[in-house]
């Protein structure tokens, strides 16, 4: 046998990939909301009051949106005028995969031409993988210095 995996590994992955093809598909109402989730493209104040609306037709989501809510006073209690504050539900969903809770993004608003100057977020999940289930919190992030200079020197 070539590869890392044991015989064991083998078998029960096939039995998981099969046991989710039995799955029933999502219906149409479910893709609906969980379109409409991630079309929610608003400041913090009014992102909040779309998701809680969302949330009473898919209460799945309501333990996120508390968190978000929580994630919202923390920051104006720090000062943060979080009524100027950009989210985007979808952000990240194709160049920060192996995160799975907050993400964020800080763009430069005097530069809109330039790409984050810092991006990152958290990644439980990876940790929890990776240290065989032991559950370790992480929050990562990169600064892009070649950024911070662009912008220090066309402003």
């Amino acid at each position: 046998m070539i590869g890392l995996r044991s015989e064991e590994e083998i078998a029960a992955r096939i039995a998981a990939l099969r046991e989710d093809a039995a799955e029933p598909p999502l219906s149409a109402g479910q893709v609906e909301l969980i379109d409409s989730v991630l079309a929610v493209r608003e400041t913090c104040v009014f992102a909040l009051e779309h998701l809680r609306d969302i949330a009473v037709d898919l209460p799945a989501i309501g333990d996120a949106v508390e968190r978000f809510a929580q994630r919202c006073e923390a920051l104006s209690a720090r000062g943060v005028d979080v009524a100027t504050l950009d989210f985007e539900a979808s952000y990240g969903r194709t160049s920060m995969e192996y995160y799975d809770g907050f993400v964020f993004g800080f763009y430069p608003e005097a530069r809109p031409d330039l790409p984050p100057v810092a991006t990152g977020g958290r990644y439980d999940a990876l940790t929890q993988r990776l240290g065989q289930g032991a559950s370790i919190p992480a929050v990562g992030g990169v600064i892009r210095p070649d950024i911070l200079c662009a912008m220090e020197t066309k402003l």
